[in-house]
Formats: structure tokens, sequence, C-alpha cells
């Protein structure tokens, strides 16, 4: 930008020799130098706004990629410690998860060994019950046997009484009717004695 201003202005001061005199080229020339100047200044301004612009951004690029990473780095942080303290609950809950599951399966293991208890308890006793039982029946059986056995005993005699009555009632009542026939007998020839006579 600046040579470019430069060589316009030279070239301005060229054209103006050649048409004018020598004091209007004078003028011009001093014209052309305080431009020049004019011009030269209002770069170095220019190139200093640039500078001292392009300086301020660099530092707020420079601040705001320090606040970036600080963020970054906290946010990092943050992070890192959300990520340890997940870790931490997750750790502490299948810990207790872990517990209660072994509390149930040692609470299971106690009730089945109890209900095992239970149940070989009254098998026991159900083989108690069972083996008195028969017990019981099994006496109540020899009990009745004796029983059918005295009661036969006790028909029998009373078979062999009533036959031996029966017997003897019947020998009474045929000795009876021979002396009754006897007796007829005797009073049938006494009487035929007699008719003969």
């Amino acid at each position: 930008m600046k040579k470019s201003l430069l060589a316009a202005l030279v070239l301005g001061s060229t054209l103006a020799l050649t048409s004018c005199d020598k004091d209007k080229a004078n003028e011009h020339i001093e014209n052309a130098k305080a431009s020049a100047v004019e011009a030269k200044e209002a770069v170095v301004e220019k190139a200093a706004e640039v500078k001292e612009a392009t300086a301020t951004k660099m530092a707020e690029a420079k601040e705001a990629a320090v606040e970036m990473k600080d963020a970054a780095a906290q946010k990092a942080t943050e992070m890192k410690e959300a990520a340890v303290e997940k870790a931490a609950e997750a750790k502490e809950a299948t810990a207790t998860k872990m517990a209660e599951a072994k509390e149930v399966a040692v609470e299971m293991k106690d009730a089945a060994a109890q209900k095992a208890t239970e149940m070989k308890e009254a098998a026991v006793e159900k083989a108690a019950e069972a083996k008195e039982a028969t017990a019981t029946k099994m006496a109540e059986a020899k009990e009745a046997a004796v029983e059918m056995k005295d009661a036969a005993a006790q028909k029998a005699t009373e078979i062999k009484e009533a036959v031996v009555e029966k017997a003897t009632e019947v020998k009474d009542a045929a000795a009876k009717k021979i002396t009754e026939a006897k007796e007829a007998i005797s009073d049938k020839v006494e009487g035929v004695k007699k008719s003969a006579e």
C-alpha cells in the first residue's frame, strides 16, 4: 500500500513537471512531498493500529485459550471426580447387593436345613406312630385270636356237654322205655297165666 501511494505520487509529479512551468513544478513537488509524508504517516498510523489491534486480538485469543484450557481442565477434573464417585457408588451398590444375596443364600440354606430337620422329625414321628399303631393292631389281633380261641374252646365244651347231656337223656329215655316194656310184658304174661288157670 505504501509503495503504491509513493508510485502514484511520483507519477503525478512527473506529469505535473512536464505540463507546467518550473514554479508550478516546484509547487507540485512540494505538494507531492507533503502528500507523500501524509500518506507515509497515515500508513505508519494504520500499521500501528493494525499492530495494536492484532496484539489486542492475540492477547484476547491467548486469554480465551487459557480460559478454555482452564475450563477444559476443570471439566476434566469434574468428570474424573464424577467418574470416581460413580465407580465408588457402583462398587458400594455391588457390595451391598452381594451382601444381600449372601444373606438371602444363608437364609435359604437355614430354611432348607430347618425344613429338612422338620421333615426328618415328622418322618421319625410318623414311623413311631406307624410302629405304635402296628404294635397296637398286632396286640389287638393277638387278643382277638385268644378271645376267638377261648370262645371256640368254650363252644366246643358247651357242644360236648350238650352232646353228653343229650346222650344221657336218650340213654335214660331208652332205659325207661325198656323198663316200661319189660313191665308191660310181665303184666301181659301174668294176665295170660291168670287167664289160663
